[in-house]
């Protein structure tokens, strides 16, 4: 079976997108989707993964 993603990789590496350090008022939730999103993709679990498509 061959993979189609390197689960080594961020989604911040896989889709090319810096987002930018907070600039105040950041709720926790959006803290915790910023940090998921430099997650490697490997590491993520279900309630990760459910947050981020939330």
């Amino acid at each position: 079976m061959t993979r189609l993603v390197n689960r080594d990789r961020s989604l911040e590496e896989l889709e090319r997108d810096r987002r930018s350090a907070p600039s105040g008022g950041e709720t926790r939730l959006m803290a915790t989707v910023r940090e998921l999103w430099r997650k490697p993709i490997g590491g993520l679990a279900v309630e990760d993964m459910r947050l981020l498509i939330r």
